[in-house]
This record gives C-alpha cells, structure tokens and sequence, in this order.
C-alpha cells in the first residue's frame, strides 16, 4: 500500500466551506511513513478552477508538505525531499530512473549542497535531463553582496554524489 498527499491542494481545498473552525490539513503523512507506508506528494490542479497557483514545482510541494505536516527537523525535511522524489517513482512503478551505471539518465541537476538546502532555497535547477537527453539548463544563481567584510557574490554548489 502506498499513499499520494497532495499538501498545496489539501491545505486550500479542506474546509473552504466550513464555517468556523475550519478544517485544515492533509492526511497524516509523518504517522503513515512511521508506520512503513510509502509516501509521496502530488501537484495536481496545476492552473485549473480549483487551485489557479498549481505551478508544477515538486520544490514547491516538498515545501508546503513538511509545513503542513510539521516535518520541519533535519530528518523530516529529507523524508519531504524523498516523497517528491524516490517515493513519487516507487508510488508511480517507474523503474530505470537515476543517475546510478545502467540507468536511463533523467535526472534534474539541482544547485543545492543536499536536498534540505534544495527545498529551503527552492534551488535552481541548473540541468533537466531524460533519458541521456539534456532538455532544459539555468546558468547557476549567484547573489550580489553588499555587506563590509563579506565577499561580494556568494554562490552555491550543486549537489556532488
């Protein structure tokens, strides 16, 4: 068994009908990953009638998901990462995926260190990759400082395996 949360939705949608209280939330995501169950997040209603700010971003997801259900530690934000990730492959029963000898090479090149970096910092995506085939790239994110005794542009590493 395996469960789909969909935090941007869920978190909308759930009680916009109520009178007070509201009902807000999504299913209990921490509670079913502890209890074995593979969880991922969705995006659906991506520029519809029921949710017009659906961009598609699976940063975005991972984001919204570990606030809604409050999986803000270190351990909580990665189990977030991997439900837009690993886990969206298994519920999806995509094979062949990775950047692992044998696979099908598609893979987003994030600029991020790790992945909590990658959804704190909504990271770049600096390379798209499908099946050995490179289908989108962002020169890497660079910011301007202007504080004393700082250097002037910080910038980040993407992930290194």
């Amino acid at each position: 068994m395996s469960a789909v949360a969909n935090p941007l939705i869920n978190i909308t949608l759930q009680g916009r009908h109520d009178t007070y209280p509201k009902r807000r939330g999504m299913t209990r995501v921490p509670e079913l990953m502890a209890a074995g169950v593979t969880v991922a997040f969705g995006h659906d209603c991506v520029m519809d009638p029921w949710y017009s700010l659906g961009s598609g971003d699976m940063l975005e997801v991972a984001h919204m998901g570990l606030h809604v259900a409050q999986m803000t530690s270190q351990a909580g934000m990665r189990q977030c990462f991997d439900a837009v990730t690993v886990n969206a492959a298994k519920v999806m029963g995509l094979t062949g995926h990775g950047i692992e000898a044998g696979r099908d090479a598609s893979f987003v090149l994030l600029q991020a260190r790790d992945p909590i970096e990658a959804i704190r910092l909504r990271a770049t995506r600096l390379k798209v990759w499908r099946k050995g085939q490179l289908l989108a790239e962002t020169p890497p994110s660079q910011a301007a400082l202007s504080l004393a005794g700082r250097p002037a542009v910080a910038t980040f590493m993407p992930v290194r395996g």
